[in-house]
This record gives C-alpha cells, sequence and structure tokens, in this order.
C-alpha cells in the first residue's frame, strides 16, 4: 500500500509541476495517418480497428529505453525479459498469445530468423536510434501479412532522410544496472550512436548510423540464497545501418538499405543457477523498397528482406545455427472513386517467403561439432496471393475486407479471410465510432519446431485461429478513450511436450483441444490545458482451458503523465503495474518440473529532458524502477531494479 501511495505521488508532483504551454497546434488524434490496417494511408478515424502508432517524437521523449521497454507500454502487449538482463531472451505475449503469432516486418518486409525456436524477429538486432515509426495492429491480419500475423503485427519504419540537406544526430547515455538485491554506483551501461542522412538536389537519398550498447553488472540468474551473490553477465551489441535511395518527390521512390548487427551476450545454466556461458548472436540484413505512382489513383508497391543469422552458443552443450531468410511483398494499390465522398481502395498481392537452416552440436563425450540439420532438408517456402479493399462510403460506414491463400511447401493450400465493417458519426466536435471484425490466421510450425535434433516433429499440422473483435471509441481533438474486446479460437497449437521425464524425452506437438483466449483493453489519453498529457490503459487477459497464461499478467495497468516545466524542459512519470502470472522451472535438485506463480509486481519511471533553445542540444536526466520493487519476469532470473540514467543529444 505505501508503494502505490509514492507511485501515484510520483504521478500527481509531475502533473501539477507545470506552467508552460504544451504545442496546442498538434494533429488531432483522428486525423493521424496511419496503414497498418489497410497498406492504405488513411485518416485514424477511417480505420476499421485500432492503430498504435509510436512517432519519432514519441521515441525521442524516451530515448534511454529500448524498442521492449516502448512496446510494453501499450494495451495487451507483454514483451517478457524486457525488464531483465540486457542478454535475456524475449518473448512476445500478445493479447494472451506466443511469440509465433507475432509477424514482424522493417519497411513492410516480414523479417523472421529461422534459427529461433518460434522463427521469430530479436528486437536487440534493431536500436531505436534507427527508427522513424513504429505501427501495430492487433489481432489476425493473415490477410494482409500472411502466416504467423494472429495476434499482432509489428511494422517497423527506418529512419527517413530530410527533404533536403544533411541531418547528423549524436546521443550517448551512460547510467547503472542493478538489481534490487544488488545496489552499487558504478557506472555499468554506455550506449553511444551516431546518425547521419542526407538528400542531394538530384533525388538522392543517404544514410549511415552505428550504434553501441554496453552492459554489465546484472546477473542473468538470481541466487536461491540471499548470501551468494551470483557473477554480473556482460552483454555487449554493435548495430550499423546504411542505406541509398532515389526520390523525385513527385511519383517514384526507391531505397536500399544494408544492416549489420550483432550481440554477445553471457547466461547462466538456469534458473536459481550461476554459469559460465555465452552466446553471440550476428545478422547481415539487406532489403530494397519501391513505390512507383504510375497515375493519380494507381501506385505498384514493392518490399523485400533478406538474412542471414548466426548464432553460436558457447556453453556445455555448445550448438552453432547459420539461417537464411527471405521475403517479398508486390502489391498494386488502385483507388475507385465511387462518388464525390465515397471511394473503394484495393489491393492485389503476392507475398512469398523462403527460410532455411543448418545446426552443429558436439555431442555428449565428444570434441568437434558433428552437423544436424542442413539446409537443402531444412527448409520450406510459402506463396501466398492475396488481395484487399477498404470501401468509404463518406458517411460513416467503412468496410476493410479480404482474403488470401497460403501455399506452403510442406502443407496444403489454406483459404484465411478478413470482415472488418465500422461505422463513424459526429456529434458537434465529438467522434464516436464503433467498429467489429472477424478474421483468421494460419501459423505453419517454425523449421526449429519441425527438424530440430531430438525435439522436431515433422508431423505436426499448422495452427489455425480466428479471432472476433469489437470495439467502440471517442475522441474530441487531442482527447480520446476507447474499448476493444476480443476472442480467439485455436486450433492445433503447437506446444513443447515432456514425454518421459526421467529419459529427457520431450517433443513438439500439436494440443488436440480447442483453446480460447479472450480480453478486454481500455485506452485513454488527453492534453489537459494544452499544458499535460496524460495517457493511460488496462488490459484483461484469459484463456478459459490450457495452456494457462504462462508468465503473462491477467491484469495490466499503464499510466504516464508529461508536462513542460519550463521551455524546453520536459519532465515524464511512467507507471505499469503487472498481475501475478504462473511460470514454471525445471529443478536441477530434484530433477522435476516446478510450477510457481510470479508475484504481482509495480513499476514507476522518472526522467526529464531539457533542449536548449538556440542550439539542438538536448540533456537527459531518468530513473527507472523508483521504488526499487524486487520481482521477476521468468521464475529464477533477475530484473533490473532502481537505477539511474543520464545522457546528451545533438543535432547538426
Amino acid at each position: 500500500m505505501k508503494k502505490q501511495i509514492i507511485a501515484w505521488s510520483a504521478m500527481i508532483a509531475v502533473a501539477v509541476s507545470g506552467n508552460a504551454q504544451v504545442d496546442s497546434t498538434a494533429t488531432k488524434l483522428e486525423e493521424v495517418i496511419v496503414t497498418a490496417s489497410s497498406k492504405f494511408d488513411l485518416q485514424r478515424k477511417d480505420s476499421g480497428k485500432p492503430i498504435i502508432k509510436i512517432t519519432r517524437a514519441d521515441i525521442e521523449a524516451q530515448r534511454a529505453s529500448s524498442i521492449a521497454d516502448l512496446l510494453n507500454q501499450y494495451a495487451g502487449i507483454e514483451i517478457n525479459g524486457a525488464r531483465s538482463n540486457a542478454g535475456q531472451n524475449q518473448s512476445y505475449f500478445i493479447r494472451g498469445g506466443n511469440s509465433r503469432q507475432v509477424s514482424f516486418l522493417i519497411d513492410g518486409a516480414q523479417v523472421n530468423d529461422p534459427s529461433n525456436i518460434a522463427g521469430d524477429f530479436d528486437l536487440r538486432l534493431v536500436d531505436l536510434d534507427q527508427i522513424e515509426e513504429i505501427e501495430i495492429l492487433k489481432g489476425a491480419a493473415s490477410t494482409l501479412y500472411g502466416a504467423n500475423a494472429s495476434t499482432a503485427v509489428i511494422n517497423i519504419k527506418l529512419r527517413k532522410a530530410p527533404t533536403s540537406g544533411v541531418r547528423v544526430n549524436l546521443a550517448s547515455f551512460v547510467g547503472t544496472n542493478n538489481s534490487s538485491q544488488q545496489n552499487t554506483s558504478g557506472i555499468d551501461e554506455y550506449n553511444n550512436s551516431v546518425q547521419l542522412q542526407g538528400t542531394a538536389k538530384n533525388g538522392l537519398t543517404y544514410g549511415v548510423g552505428l550504434n553501441h550498447q554496453s552492459t554489465n553488472g546484472l546477473s542473468a540468474a538470481e541466487s536461491a540464497d540471499e548470501n551468494v551473490v551470483f557473477d554480473a553477465d556482460q552483454f555487449n551489441r554493435v548495430n550499423l545501418l546504411s542505406r541509398i535511395g532515389y526520390n523525385n518527390h513527385k511519383d517514384f521512390k526507391l531505397s536500399s538499405y544494408l544492416s549489420f548487427d550483432e550481440y554477445v551476450a553471457e547466461f547462466d545454466n538456469g534458473a536459481f543457477t550461476d554459469g559460465d556461458n555465452e552466446t553471440y548472436s550476428r545478422q547481415l540484413r539487406w532489403g530494397t523498397n519501391m513505390n512507383w505512382k504510375y497515375s493519380e489513383k494507381g501506385e505498384l508497391v514493392y518490399a523485400d528482406v533478406s538474412t542471414h543469422t548466426r548464432r553460436d552458443n558457447r556453453s556445455n552443450f555448445p550448438s552453432l545455427f547459420n539461417a537464411d531468410g527471405y521475403s517479398l511483398d508486390l502489391y498494386n494499390k488502385y483507388t475507385f472513386d465511387l462518388s464525390e465522398d465515397s471511394s473503394l481502395k484495393t489491393i492485389l498481392g503476392f507475398n512469398f517467403n523462403n527460410q532455411t537452416y543448418e545446426d552443429f552440436s558436439i555431442p555428449f563425450g565428444g570434441t568437434s561439432f558433428v552437423q544436424n540439420a542442413n539446409t537443402d532438408e531444412v527448409n520450406f517456402q510459402i506463396y501466398d496471393p492475396y488481395f484487399n479493399v477498404v470501401y468509404l462510403s463518406g458517411t460513416g460506414f467503412n468496410l476493410n475486407a479480404g482474403a488470401r491463400y497460403n501455399l506452403h511447401s510442406n502443407y496444403d493450400g489454406q483459404l484465411v479471410y478478413n470482415l472488418n465493417p465500422s461505422y463513424r458519426f459526429n456529434v458537434g466536435n465529438n467522434t464516436f465510432k464503433a467498429y467489429a471484425s472477424y478474421s483468421t490466421a494460419y501459423i505453419t510450425p517454425s523449421l526449429f519446431q519441425l527438424y530440430a535434433s531430438g525435439f522436431g516433429n515433422e508431423d505436426l499440422a499448422p495452427e489455425d485461429n480466428a479471432t472476433l473483435e469489437a470495439g467502440i471509441s471517442w475522441s474530441k481533438d487531442q482527447s480520446s478513450i476507447g474499448v476493444s474486446v476480443f476472442q480467439r479460437e485455436e486450433n492445433n497449437l503447437v506446444q513443447f511436450v515432456t514425454i518421459d521425464p526421467v529419459n529427457f524425452i520431450s517433443q513438439y506437438q500439436n494440443v488436440q483441444e480447442q483453446l480460447t483466449a479472450r480480453g478486454v483493453e481500455v485506452m485513454g489519453q488527453t492534453l489537459l490545458f494544452d499544458v499535460l498529457n496524460l495517457t493511460a490503459n488496462y488490459s484483461f487477459t484469459e484463456r478459459d482451458n490450457v495452456p494457462q497464461l504462462r508468465r503473462i499478467p491477467k491484469h495490466k495497468v499503464n499510466a504516464s503523465a508529461r508536462i513542460e516545466a519550463f521551455e524546453g524542459a520536459f519532465l515524464t512519470a511512467r507507471y505499469q503495474y503487472n498481475h501475478q502470472r504462473a511460470d514454471a522451472f525445471f529443478d536441477l535438485n530434484t530433477f522435476s518440473t516446478q510450477n510457481v506463480e510470479l508475484e504481482s509486481y509495480q513499476l514507476v519511471d522518472l526522467d526529464a529532458t531539457y533542449k536548449l533553445k538556440s542550439k539542438e542540444v538536448s540533456f537527459f536526466l531518468g530513473v527507472s524502477n523508483v521504488l526499487d520493487d524486487d520481482f521477476q519476469e521468468v521464475v529464477g532470473f533477475q530484473t533490473r531494479g532502481r537505477n539511474y540514467k543520464v545522457g546528451v543529444r545533438l543535432g547538426l
């Protein structure tokens, strides 16, 4: 109770401390342009579903955070591992789902790591300074985005070049990296970044960026004995991004990028168990985007991305993975004007995806690597034609509908579809909107689940999901409130099953019964007195059958207050509450799986930024986990306690 009082006191202190005016000419919430729900630029009021849009301004306001920290503040999203040691594996639990049910895009092309268990993308391979904006579409979206787009699509858009001239940004942050159990005053975290983007007079665009992060001071595993301190586990990361393109600022844009991302992360042997291990992860990624407006109403869009990933686990059970992925999305956009106010926006497209990997390990008692899987046998391809239409009536009624036929090299074809009507009306300056959606998704097993040595199961069936969703919202100028409810039916969910605990035999298998996840999300934001920005959201998530919510809070609350204390100086307070969660770990003493319940926790973060009036220089000071709450995201592993960070940004 005492911590709750302190938490809300911190929020109120920020709320009442300001006296300067925030820009009141900002774009109205319903006029913000979003693309995720249709691949067209639509005002938010015309989008059939709520879209989360994280702009560059939002990122700048929390530059000391990671991508996972940023995403964790939104309704229905839980990025497990984001608050732990920087090398902790992250899981993407959105609307009660798992990482396999989330689709990640970079500049519109799907990115994967075929060597990961779920084949999902590792967010640590992108730095926030490389990002222009992020859009998140929750719910099944396989019609537009293909396999795996069941609970969410997260589209990361890379930094854009300025319309003219050259822009240079430098940033440096240092801070502590402690758990709540072990507080030291040393500097254990360093973040440095340099970014350059430019546009020449002839339309040539270019950019290059380098980011480096180094952390120490925090052990991955937590000691069960408070008198025993585990060794700190270091994390070092480098992100290098370069891009070149052409933009005639009329009807043609072309851009290609090349990124090199790597990190080395030390890790322990398991829950409550220290160890001396490390993993090396490197990804080379290159992609191309092209937009050609061949007429006033038509546009051809092309996006592709190739990835090569190498992961080297250096432990008592060493392993080596090489994985390659390729994704292509080609579609035609055409708008038919039906009347002065109504239109039909159409998309006809084709998507291709190819994934393959090989892995090596050293057998027990051996001294050299042996190949377990090769690329000739471990691969699959997906060929997807699709279409989508958006009808804008001009009178408030809109309809988003489409279908896709999934052709997988290992499975029979599967049709997925989406139907999303919405209705909007105005009462004075108030805008009300109601929407409903029924959409299906198709999730094919990952290469690891199919072919992993000792665990893979080539007889796995694909998962299929169906999501029913409805919501209402109100907005006026800079204020809005929205409520969404959803229910998702899951068939053939893939689970890791222990078959013989004595002989340690496990395998990936399909769950035979139909599973159900449901939830409610409430979101609100406002600008009070042209001074105080307030946001809050609440998420309720449950499953009514096994597997239960593991590491996913049934109740989650986020709130923030941001104010301009005086010209150029901003104060921000953020609050988060996570309900108790179920988890399990393998006890090395009893050689059995122990089920546990992780306690609820709450976090308060405070930060301040100040930008000099006459120069592009800003300073940052932040305190995370102000209450020094001791909690676990994953049983047996540490999380960050109260920590401090300072930094400076320079624009040229």
